[in-house]
C-alpha cells in the first residue's frame, strides 16, 4: 500500500522521525461552520508535536482535507517549505523543518 492510501484508510501515516496525523476541524464553529483540513506532526526523535499553519481552503470532508494535504506535499517535495507550528506564536525549529522536507521528499 502506497503512503496515499495509508493515509486515507488510517488518517496516519509514518515516516522517518514522523507521525503524520489528518484530520478534519473547524476553526471555530461560532464563527462560519466551516471545516478545515487539520495536519498534526508527531516527532518521534524529540517528542513533539507540531501542526501545518497552511492556508488551507473549507472542505465539506475527509477527502476534500486528504487532496488539499497532498497539494500541500507535492509542493514541499518542490521546495516550498511548510509552515509548521509548536503553538500560533511559535515556529517549529529549522532542524525539525528540515529534517520533516527531508521525510516528506522521501514519499513515493
Amino acid at each position: 500500500m502506497g503512503w496515499k492510501e495509508t493515509l486515507k484508510e488510517e488518517g496516519l501515516l509514518e515516516v522517518e522521525d514522523f507521525v503524520i496525523e489528518v484530520s478534519i476541524d473547524s476553526e471555530c464553529p461560532c464563527k462560519d461552520d466551516q471545516i478545515y483540513p487539520a495536519v498534526l506532526v508527531y516527532d518521534l526523535k524529540n517528542e513533539e508535536v507540531y501542526y501545518l499553519d497552511e492556508p488551507f481552503e473549507p472542505v465539506s470532508n475527509f477527502r476534500e482535507a486528504l487532496d488539499q494535504v497532498f497539494e500541500w506535499f507535492e509542493r514541499y517535495k518542490n521546495g516550498e517549505k511548510p509552515l509548521m507550528k509548536r503553538s500560533p506564536k511559535k515556529s517549529a525549529p529549522e532542524d525539525v523543518i528540515e529534517r520533516f522536507l527531508k521525510a516528506i521528499k522521501s514519499l513515493e
